[in-house]
């Protein structure tokens, strides 16, 4: 169903970095949600009316909340295929992320509004009829949620949104909710007990949970978070690809909306190059880049001494004590100037965020302390940054 869907509704569907391509997946994704949504919010608005169930009620209207999600979530794509302009010129992109965040906060409003509801059914009972009919229909909303879901998911990985893939977890979340309702009107037939409000309860808590996960999803990119571990790892490896660079450091990437990113790196490239040459060859390391990733990559060159000995052995020493403190410390920019009394070792020092600043002051001071041991001319100038 879903590859007939993408056939029938999206062209070029396999060019998924295309702005307008990824719009046109996003709509289609969004009119399926709003058809299947108020199907089945119409379906239960009815069974709840006419039953008195409070959770089924409740169900129903976790239906609607998300077909208004859905209206939501293709608005965002639509400004978001926008194309740059001069107020922004990195585009649109990030609107899908706002999308994501205004559909979260729908849904931990719909979640309190019925918990409120849920909590007067437990101080006031009323009882639940309960039918066979009711439990198939049910029964029929678990199905198509799960396909839902599914659809969602598979779309979602395909153009890589993170508003898609919490669109068909949340779908997933209602099948989790249907059955706890379900499970509280068998349990009414058999107890006076006010099951129906408890479940309600229940649902609503499950509503609210899942619209904070959205909340974090969406607000993470938005405030800025580390490059994908995966990117991060493809894009240096494909920069040493490079001839010239020995070394790749100070990666940054920035989003600015899914399959929209920008990066820059620092290169290392022995100090008696050809500075021309190198340059070519790191034209053509930034094309690879956005050839095989979609990211556009700009790239510092830093000039290093790789074929004196003394420096290189000063490095070699700077480094196994780097290790001996941490092994996840890491060294670049290492610069030496020499003198008869003092030696100054000039490096940068990559540590991980779990250092505070204690740990840092303490990290400077056994560095400082070790190489001095090995030789008390050595003064080290040390910077401490993070990996990006």
């Amino acid at each position: 169903m879903t590859k007939a869907l993408v056939r029938l509704f999206i062209r070029d569907a396999d060019n998924t970095r295309d702005a307008r391509v990824r719009e046109r997946y996003g709509v289609l994704s969004g009119a399926v949600g709003i058809a299947c949504n108020v199907f089945l919010f119409a379906v239960k608005l009815v069974i709840g009316l006419l039953t008195g169930a409070i959770s089924i009620a409740a169900d129903a209207f976790n239906n609607l909340s998300d077909g208004l999600s859905c209206l939501i979530s293709i608005v965002g794509f639509k400004v978001a295929g926008k194309a740059p302009d001069a107020k922004h010129p990195f585009g649109y992109g990030r609107t899908e992320y706002i999308a994501g965040l205004i559909v979260a906060f729908i849904i931990v409003l719909v979640g309190f509004e019925f918990l409120k509801t849920s909590f007067d059914r437990i101080i006031h009972p009323e009882p639940v009829a309960f039918s066979v009919v009711l439990l198939v229909i049910l029964a029929v909303s678990m199905l198509v949620k799960l396909w839902m879901g599914a659809f969602n998911s598979s779309i979602g990985r395909r153009i890589e949104s993170p508003v898609l893939m919490a669109a068909g977890q949340d779908s997933r979340n209602d099948v989790i909710t249907t059955s706890v309702v379900v499970i509280g009107m068998i349990a009414g037939r058999f107890t006076t007990l006010p099951v129906d409000g408890y479940v309600g309860v229940l649902v609503a808590l499950f509503i609210i949970w899942a619209g904070v996960g959205i909340v974090r999803d969406t607000v993470a990119p938005l405030l800025g978070e580390a490059a994908d571990p995966e990117v991060a790892r493809s894009i240096e490896e494909i920069v040493r690809e490079s001839d010239y660079i020995v070394g790749v450091h100070d990666l940054i990437v920035h989003n600015y909306g899914a399959g929209r990113s920008l990066a820059s790196l620092h290169a290392e490239v022995p100090s008696d190059s050809d500075f021309v040459a190198v340059h070519e060859v790191i034209d053509e390391a930034e094309k690879r880049v956005w050839q095989r990733t979609g990211v556009y990559l700009v790239i510092h060159m830093d000039p290093i001494d790789v074929n004196n000995e003394h420096v290189a052995a000063l490095r070699e020493q700077v480094d196994n004590v780097l290790r001996s403190i941490d092994e996840a410390l890491s060294m670049h920019d290492f610069r030496v100037v020499d003198g008869e009394r003092q030696i100054n070792l000039i490096f940068d020092v990559v540590v991980p965020f779990t250092y505070d600043e204690k740990g840092k002051r303490e990290l400077m001071m056994q560095i400082y302390d070790r190489l001095k041991e090995i030789d008390v001319r050595y003064n080290p100038v040390v910077t401490l940054d993070h990996q990006m």
